[in-house]
């Protein structure tokens, strides 16, 4: 069963592993981006993403590869993403995307926050990422989750989380989103069970 996350000014979204049938309404997302967004998720310019890409990112084992999004309840389309991918080890790389006409509202804290609660059940102690050094926002993001920087160079930075010992922190900005504690449960009922092979 989703969760519902109610933004600050209302709206609320759903949020549910990813399936393969979401291939399409992901493309349209990409879509959706700017180039610059493309490029802070990708760190390269990205025109589009072919089959091989949506197929790998829509269709998940939930354990050592995961991906949530979220939903807009009004439209049914896809507004972000977050995912990680581990090779069966104890240690994942992570990503996040929001949609541009989305961002700043609490999405990502949101999304991230249920990942690191994903990671901890799936037994994944480490999560990596990578990010430009000069997007701002996302850093912040990281920040307010417990990332911490473990190297600079070359405009990038690399970043890591102790799963064990992360205690994410409220957002602390007009786009906060909230959900509630009975959701949270749902949620991970929902992810306990959903296998996507």
């Amino acid at each position: 069963m989703p969760v519902q996350m109610t933004l600050a000014d209302g709206v609320r979204l759903r949020v549910r592993p990813i399936v393969p049938a979401d291939r399409e309404p992901l493309a349209e997302a990409f879509d959706r981006l700017s180039d610059r967004s493309r490029h802070q998720r990708f760190l390269a310019p990205k025109r589009r993403l072919s089959m091989r890409e949506l197929d790998y990112l829509t269709d998940v084992d939930h354990v050592t590869h995961e991906a949530l999004i979220a939903i807009d309840e009004s439209t049914g389309e896809i507004v972000g993403r977050y995912a990680t991918g581990s090779s069966g080890g104890v240690a994942a790389d992570m990503a996040l995307v929001v949609v541009d006409a989305w961002q700043r509202r609490g999405i990502g804290h949101g999304l991230a926050v249920r990942l690191v609660e994903r990671a901890h059940a799936n037994g994944i102690t480490r999560l990596t990422g990578t990010a430009l050094a000069d997007n701002l926002r996302v850093r912040s993001l990281l920040e307010r989750i417990g990332f911490r920087v473990t190297s600079v160079g070359s405009g990038v930075i690399e970043v890591e989380l102790d799963v064990l010992r992360a205690t994410p922190s409220r957002p602390r900005y007009r786009g906060a989103c909230r959900t509630s504690a009975s959701s949270s449960r749902e949620l991970r009922a929902s992810l306990a069970n959903t296998r996507v092979r």
